[in-house]
């Protein structure tokens, strides 16, 4: 079994490329540091460092388990701090993680649910990549996500992820667009348009356009680029482009840009819940219930 002690020690030589340094830093004796550094290679049973010349540093081995321990650490101080806060004021922080074009439709809901089930919510955005690394690495409690085909989605034991609701993709055009608020429209019809497109070509939203835009016979064209859809709503208000856009980050009035109902394309990504071992029955029923319970015009939820 792993001792934090030895984990501390194997921070504190990567840190200081010493074991007499690392000592200081720890205000523990050398023969402390080297005692669980021992320890740490008797339970993996291979050297986690290597002294030379030039001082001492991580093994391959040392290296290979160092962002464990890194989040091991950070999670143990982190139930430290929260057991002392819930102790002192009677609720218990918890951290979630939601990708940007969420936020202003989802959270104020997730945020009150988790307040009036007793918890503190700390929240933070980010994008996809960045919120599941977060979680793995009990960075984060949980996180709002959404499906992104070809990225591996398969979690470590005690993780869930839940799928919560289907979001659909709009595609926007200028109020004056000849195809301005139709429904039922081939999309071929929108193959001479210009496109408003994500910041990189890898975004899955531009990825559904263009496999849907490939059925349909075009190519789109990308006429400009952002990672913001009030951006992208904005260049497509303008003149610019069209742009194919998750709901969430829809205008909250359209009277700026319409809506082109296409009929032989669905466009739609589905949302989830991911939580880590450190979630609560009562936290993850309090999420799982705020985001399923969507207002008239909100994305629908998945049963």
């Amino acid at each position: 079994m792993l001792d934090l002690r030895q984990l501390r020690a194997l921070q504190a030589v990567s840190a200081q490329g010493s074991i007499l340094r690392a000592a200081e830093v720890l205000h523990w004796s050398q023969p402390t540091v080297v005692h669980h550094l021992k320890g740490l290679e008797r339970e993996l049973g291979a050297p986690v460092v290597e002294s030379g010349s030039g001082g001492t540093k991580l093994s391959e081995v040392g290296e290979s388990l160092l962002p464990h321990a890194v989040a091991l650490l950070d999670r143990a101080q982190r139930a430290v701090d929260e057991v002392r806060a819930h102790i002192a004021a009677g609720r218990r922080r918890i951290a979630i993680g939601v990708f940007p074009s969420a936020g202003a439709r989802l959270l104020p809901r997730v945020v009150r649910a988790l307040q009036d089930a007793g918890f503190d919510p700390d929240v933070s955005e980010a994008e996809l990549d960045p919120l599941m690394a977060a979680i793995v690495g009990l960075r984060l409690d949980a996180a709002i996500v959404y499906d992104s085909p070809g990225r591996p989605t398969v979690l470590p034991p005690g993780f869930r992820m839940t799928p919560v609701r289907r979001e659909r993709l709009s595609i926007i055009v200028p109020p004056e667009h000849p195809l301005a608020g139709r429904t039922g429209a081939p999309l071929a019809d929108l193959s001479e348009e210009e496109w408003i497109a994500g910041a990189t070509e890898a975004d899955p939203v531009d990825a559904a356009l263009a496999r849907a835009a490939e059925k349909a016979g075009f190519t789109p064209r990308i006429a400009m680029r952002s990672d913001d859809y009030a951006v992208v709503a904005a260049y497509v208000a303008a003149g610019f482009g069209a742009a194919l856009v998750p709901e969430l980050a829809l205008p909250a009035h359209l009277d700026a840009v319409a809506t082109v109902d296409v009929e032989d394309a669905v466009f739609e990504r589905r949302i989830f819940l991911v939580t880590s071992p450190t979630v609560s029955a009562a936290a993850r029923t309090a999420l799982e219930r705020s985001l399923r319970a969507a207002p008239p015009g909100e994305p629908e939820e998945i049963r």
